[in-house]
Protein backbone atom coordinates (compact mmCIF):
# COMPACT_ATOMS: atom_id res chain seq x y z
CA UNK A 1 0.00 0.00 0.00
CA UNK A 2 1.05 3.60 -0.39
CA UNK A 3 1.99 5.89 2.47
CA UNK A 4 -1.50 7.46 2.24
CA UNK A 5 -2.74 4.85 4.71
CA UNK A 6 -0.65 6.50 7.45
CA UNK A 7 -1.91 9.46 9.42
CA UNK A 8 -3.32 10.60 12.77
CA UNK A 9 -6.66 12.25 13.44
CA UNK A 10 -7.63 14.21 16.54
CA UNK A 11 -11.24 14.83 17.64
CA UNK A 12 -11.94 18.26 19.13
CA UNK A 13 -15.69 18.73 18.91
CA UNK A 14 -17.13 21.79 20.66
CA UNK A 15 -20.60 20.37 21.21
CA UNK A 16 -19.81 17.51 23.58
CA UNK A 17 -22.42 15.29 25.30
CA UNK A 18 -22.98 16.35 28.92
CA UNK A 19 -22.03 12.94 30.30
CA UNK A 20 -18.78 11.76 28.74
CA UNK A 21 -19.44 8.03 28.86
CA UNK A 22 -17.23 7.31 25.87
CA UNK A 23 -15.62 9.32 23.12
CA UNK A 24 -12.78 9.14 20.63
CA UNK A 25 -9.88 11.47 21.29
CA UNK A 26 -7.66 10.34 18.41
CA UNK A 27 -7.16 7.52 15.93
CA UNK A 28 -4.42 6.69 13.47
CA UNK A 29 -2.10 4.35 11.58
CA UNK A 30 1.66 4.81 11.99
CA UNK A 31 4.95 3.36 10.81
CA UNK A 32 7.81 4.19 13.18
CA UNK A 33 11.44 3.63 12.15
CA UNK A 34 13.34 5.78 14.64
CA UNK A 35 14.29 4.88 18.22
CA UNK A 36 13.26 8.44 19.08
CA UNK A 37 9.72 7.08 19.15
CA UNK A 38 9.16 6.80 22.91
CA UNK A 39 6.05 7.51 24.99
CA UNK A 40 6.26 7.74 28.77
CA UNK A 41 2.81 7.30 30.31
CA UNK A 42 3.56 9.76 33.11
CA UNK A 43 5.22 12.49 31.02
CA UNK A 44 2.87 13.00 28.08
CA UNK A 45 1.83 16.54 27.20
CA UNK A 46 -1.38 15.54 25.44
CA UNK A 47 -3.32 14.50 28.56
CA UNK A 48 -4.37 17.98 29.73
CA UNK A 49 -6.12 16.84 32.88
CA UNK A 50 -8.36 14.28 31.15
CA UNK A 51 -7.75 10.56 31.61
CA UNK A 52 -7.30 8.80 28.28
CA UNK A 53 -7.06 5.16 27.24
CA UNK A 54 -4.92 4.03 24.31
CA UNK A 55 -5.59 0.78 22.45
CA UNK A 56 -2.67 0.01 20.10
CA UNK A 57 -2.43 -2.98 17.75
CA UNK A 58 0.80 -4.12 16.05
CA UNK A 59 0.51 -4.75 12.30
CA UNK A 60 4.15 -5.50 11.49
CA UNK A 61 7.67 -5.10 12.85
CA UNK A 62 8.26 -5.04 16.58
CA UNK A 63 7.65 -2.61 19.39
CA UNK A 64 7.92 -2.92 23.16
CA UNK A 65 6.10 -1.76 26.28
CA UNK A 66 7.14 -1.73 29.92
CA UNK A 67 4.97 -1.87 33.01
CA UNK A 68 6.81 -1.22 36.29
CA UNK A 69 10.16 -2.22 34.76
CA UNK A 70 8.83 -5.45 33.22
CA UNK A 71 9.25 -5.42 29.45
CA UNK A 72 6.85 -7.01 26.95
CA UNK A 73 7.76 -7.39 23.25
CA UNK A 74 5.03 -6.47 20.77
CA UNK A 75 4.97 -8.53 17.58
CA UNK A 76 2.40 -8.75 14.79
CA UNK A 77 -1.04 -9.26 16.32
CA UNK A 78 -0.09 -8.04 19.80
CA UNK A 79 -2.13 -5.27 21.41
CA UNK A 80 -2.12 -3.29 24.62
CA UNK A 81 -4.65 -1.02 26.34
CA UNK A 82 -3.11 1.61 28.64
CA UNK A 83 -4.36 4.43 30.81
CA UNK A 84 -2.95 7.94 30.57
CA UNK A 85 -1.40 8.86 32.90
CA UNK A 86 0.00 5.61 34.34
CA UNK A 87 3.34 3.88 34.92
CA UNK A 88 4.22 2.52 31.49
CA UNK A 89 6.38 3.28 28.46
CA UNK A 90 6.04 2.07 24.89
CA UNK A 91 8.68 2.55 22.24
CA UNK A 92 10.60 1.26 19.23
CA UNK A 93 13.45 -0.85 20.63
CA UNK A 94 16.96 -0.60 19.21
CA UNK A 95 16.75 -4.19 17.98
CA UNK A 96 13.77 -3.37 15.72
CA UNK A 97 13.98 -1.71 12.31
CA UNK A 98 10.31 -0.67 12.31
CA UNK A 99 7.02 -0.82 14.12
CA UNK A 100 3.73 -0.46 12.26
CA UNK A 101 0.51 -0.16 14.24
CA UNK A 102 -3.04 1.14 14.31
CA UNK A 103 -4.42 2.79 17.43
CA UNK A 104 -7.37 4.55 19.01
CA UNK A 105 -7.42 6.85 22.06
CA UNK A 106 -10.63 6.95 24.09
CA UNK A 107 -12.00 9.02 26.96
CA UNK A 108 -14.91 8.53 29.34
CA UNK A 109 -16.14 6.35 32.18
CA UNK A 110 -16.97 3.39 29.91
CA UNK A 111 -13.40 3.39 28.58
CA UNK A 112 -12.08 3.43 32.16
CA UNK A 113 -14.20 0.42 33.15
CA UNK A 114 -13.17 -1.46 30.01
CA UNK A 115 -9.49 -0.83 30.72
CA UNK A 116 -9.93 -2.31 34.21
CA UNK A 117 -11.77 -5.34 32.82
CA UNK A 118 -9.16 -6.09 30.15
CA UNK A 119 -6.22 -5.82 32.54
CA UNK A 120 -7.89 -8.20 34.99
CA UNK A 121 -9.07 -10.78 32.46
CA UNK A 122 -6.58 -10.55 29.57
CA UNK A 123 -3.39 -9.18 31.08
CA UNK A 124 -0.98 -6.42 30.09
CA UNK A 125 -0.82 -7.44 26.42
CA UNK A 126 -2.97 -9.75 24.32
CA UNK A 127 -2.63 -11.36 20.90
CA UNK A 128 -5.59 -10.74 18.59
CA UNK A 129 -6.05 -12.30 15.14
CA UNK A 130 -6.27 -9.66 12.39
CA UNK A 131 -9.62 -11.09 11.25
CA UNK A 132 -11.18 -10.58 14.72
CA UNK A 133 -14.24 -8.31 14.79
CA UNK A 134 -12.45 -5.98 17.19
CA UNK A 135 -9.62 -5.28 14.75
CA UNK A 136 -11.92 -5.06 11.75
CA UNK A 137 -14.00 -2.50 13.67
CA UNK A 138 -10.87 -0.47 14.38
CA UNK A 139 -10.06 -0.38 10.65
CA UNK A 140 -13.65 0.64 9.95
CA UNK A 141 -13.53 3.50 12.47
CA UNK A 142 -10.32 4.79 10.93
CA UNK A 143 -11.80 4.60 7.43
CA UNK A 144 -14.94 6.39 8.60
CA UNK A 145 -12.75 9.14 10.04
CA UNK A 146 -10.71 9.46 6.84
CA UNK A 147 -13.89 9.84 4.81
CA UNK A 148 -15.09 12.67 7.11
CA UNK A 149 -18.11 10.67 8.23
CA UNK A 150 -17.44 11.19 11.94
CA UNK A 151 -19.46 14.38 11.85
CA UNK A 152 -20.02 15.25 15.52
CA UNK A 153 -19.35 14.28 19.13
CA UNK A 154 -22.54 12.23 19.34
CA UNK A 155 -21.50 9.94 16.51
CA UNK A 156 -17.97 9.78 17.90
CA UNK A 157 -19.41 8.77 21.27
CA UNK A 158 -21.57 6.06 19.69
CA UNK A 159 -18.60 4.63 17.77
CA UNK A 160 -16.38 4.75 20.86
CA UNK A 161 -18.98 2.84 22.86
CA UNK A 162 -19.30 0.29 20.05
CA UNK A 163 -15.53 -0.28 20.14
CA UNK A 164 -15.56 -0.64 23.93
CA UNK A 165 -18.35 -3.24 23.77
CA UNK A 166 -16.35 -5.18 21.16
CA UNK A 167 -13.36 -5.10 23.55
CA UNK A 168 -15.56 -6.63 26.24
CA UNK A 169 -16.84 -9.27 23.82
CA UNK A 170 -13.36 -10.27 22.68
CA UNK A 171 -12.01 -10.44 26.24
CA UNK A 172 -14.95 -12.49 27.47
CA UNK A 173 -14.62 -14.91 24.54
CA UNK A 174 -10.88 -15.11 25.14
CA UNK A 175 -11.53 -16.04 28.75
CA UNK A 176 -14.11 -18.65 27.70
CA UNK A 177 -11.73 -20.14 25.14
CA UNK A 178 -9.19 -20.67 27.90
CA UNK A 179 -11.79 -22.67 29.84
CA UNK A 180 -12.90 -25.48 27.55
CA UNK A 181 -16.27 -26.82 28.65
CA UNK A 182 -15.71 -30.06 30.61
CA UNK A 183 -17.55 -33.16 29.43
CA UNK A 184 -19.75 -33.41 32.61
CA UNK A 185 -21.07 -29.87 31.97
CA UNK A 186 -21.71 -30.69 28.30
CA UNK A 187 -23.72 -33.76 29.37
CA UNK A 188 -25.96 -31.64 31.55
CA UNK A 189 -26.43 -28.89 28.94
CA UNK A 190 -27.34 -31.47 26.28
CA UNK A 191 -29.84 -33.05 28.66
CA UNK A 192 -31.47 -29.68 29.47
CA UNK A 193 -31.75 -28.79 25.78
CA UNK A 194 -33.53 -32.07 25.07
CA UNK A 195 -35.58 -32.75 28.22
CA UNK A 196 -36.62 -29.21 29.22
CA UNK A 197 -40.26 -30.32 29.55
CA UNK A 198 -39.49 -32.61 32.48
CA UNK A 199 -39.17 -31.70 36.13
CA UNK A 200 -35.39 -31.37 36.50
CA UNK A 201 -33.96 -30.61 39.93
CA UNK A 202 -30.45 -29.36 40.57
CA UNK A 203 -29.80 -32.67 42.31
CA UNK A 204 -30.70 -34.54 39.12
CA UNK A 205 -28.39 -32.28 37.07
CA UNK A 206 -25.58 -32.92 39.53
CA UNK A 207 -26.19 -36.67 39.27
CA UNK A 208 -25.98 -36.48 35.46
CA UNK A 209 -22.67 -34.65 35.84
CA UNK A 210 -21.49 -37.16 38.44
CA UNK A 211 -20.73 -34.42 40.96
CA UNK A 212 -21.99 -33.28 44.34
CA UNK A 213 -24.69 -30.60 44.12
CA UNK A 214 -22.45 -27.95 45.69
CA UNK A 215 -19.51 -28.60 43.37
CA UNK A 216 -21.77 -28.95 40.32
CA UNK A 217 -23.37 -25.53 40.90
CA UNK A 218 -19.95 -23.95 41.36
CA UNK A 219 -18.57 -25.53 38.19
CA UNK A 220 -21.68 -24.80 36.12
CA UNK A 221 -21.54 -21.11 37.03
CA UNK A 222 -17.82 -21.02 36.23
CA UNK A 223 -18.31 -22.28 32.67
CA UNK A 224 -21.67 -20.71 31.79
CA UNK A 225 -21.74 -17.50 33.89
CA UNK A 226 -25.18 -18.46 35.19
CA UNK A 227 -26.77 -20.90 37.63
CA UNK A 228 -28.21 -24.27 36.49
CA UNK A 229 -31.76 -23.13 37.31
CA UNK A 230 -31.38 -19.85 35.41
CA UNK A 231 -29.96 -21.71 32.41
CA UNK A 232 -32.90 -24.15 32.39
CA UNK A 233 -35.38 -21.26 32.62
CA UNK A 234 -33.83 -19.58 29.56
CA UNK A 235 -34.00 -22.84 27.60
CA UNK A 236 -37.66 -23.27 28.52
CA UNK A 237 -38.67 -19.68 27.70
CA UNK A 238 -36.85 -19.79 24.38
CA UNK A 239 -38.63 -23.03 23.45
CA UNK A 240 -41.94 -21.57 24.61
CA UNK A 241 -41.47 -18.48 22.44
CA UNK A 242 -40.90 -20.69 19.39
CA UNK A 243 -44.10 -22.64 20.13
CA UNK A 244 -46.07 -19.42 20.60
CA UNK A 245 -45.03 -18.09 17.21
CA UNK A 246 -45.01 -21.31 15.19
CA UNK A 247 -47.79 -23.53 16.62
CA UNK A 248 -51.48 -23.22 17.48
CA UNK A 249 -51.03 -24.80 20.91
CA UNK A 250 -52.79 -23.07 23.78
CA UNK A 251 -50.68 -21.15 26.29
CA UNK A 252 -51.64 -23.73 28.92
CA UNK A 253 -50.40 -26.58 26.69
CA UNK A 254 -47.16 -24.71 25.91
CA UNK A 255 -46.62 -24.15 29.62
CA UNK A 256 -47.00 -27.87 30.25
CA UNK A 257 -44.70 -28.84 27.36
CA UNK A 258 -41.96 -26.56 28.69
CA UNK A 259 -42.02 -27.83 32.26
CA UNK A 260 -44.57 -25.51 33.88
CA UNK A 261 -47.56 -27.26 35.49
CA UNK A 262 -49.02 -23.92 36.54
CA UNK A 263 -49.89 -21.69 33.56
CA UNK A 264 -50.11 -18.58 35.74
CA UNK A 265 -46.57 -19.14 36.98
CA UNK A 266 -45.45 -19.70 33.38
CA UNK A 267 -47.01 -16.34 32.43
CA UNK A 268 -45.16 -14.65 35.27
CA UNK A 269 -41.78 -16.14 34.34
CA UNK A 270 -42.27 -15.45 30.62
CA UNK A 271 -43.04 -11.78 31.28
CA UNK A 272 -40.09 -11.40 33.67
CA UNK A 273 -37.65 -12.81 31.09
CA UNK A 274 -39.03 -11.22 27.90
CA UNK A 275 -40.97 -8.16 29.00
CA UNK A 276 -44.12 -9.58 27.32
CA UNK A 277 -46.87 -11.90 28.46
CA UNK A 278 -47.17 -15.06 26.33
CA UNK A 279 -50.36 -13.66 24.82
CA UNK A 280 -48.73 -10.34 23.93
CA UNK A 281 -45.83 -12.17 22.31
CA UNK A 282 -48.25 -14.13 20.16
CA UNK A 283 -50.31 -11.07 19.18
CA UNK A 284 -49.83 -9.32 15.85
CA UNK A 285 -48.50 -6.07 17.35
CA UNK A 286 -45.14 -7.73 17.93
CA UNK A 287 -45.43 -10.22 15.08
CA UNK A 288 -42.03 -9.14 13.71
CA UNK A 289 -40.46 -11.21 16.51
CA UNK A 290 -40.19 -14.81 15.40
CA UNK A 291 -37.53 -15.90 17.88
CA UNK A 292 -36.08 -14.59 21.12
CA UNK A 293 -32.35 -14.35 21.81
CA UNK A 294 -31.93 -14.93 25.55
Amino acid sequence: MSSQKYGNYGFRFQDMPQNNIANISSIGWELQTSIDYYWDGMMRKDIQGVEKYVFQYTLSGQGAITFEDQRYPLHRGDAFFVQLPSQHCYFLPESSASWEFIYITLTGSAAASCWDFIHVHAGKTVNIPPEANLIQLLYSLLQETREHKMIDAYLSSARAYEFIMECYRFTKNLNSANQEMPEPMLRVITYLQQQYGEYISVEKMAAIAGLSSYYFIKQFRKYTNTTPSQYLTKVRIKKASEMLRHTDLSIKDIAAKTGYENANYFNKVFRKITGFSPGEFRESRISNLDYLIL
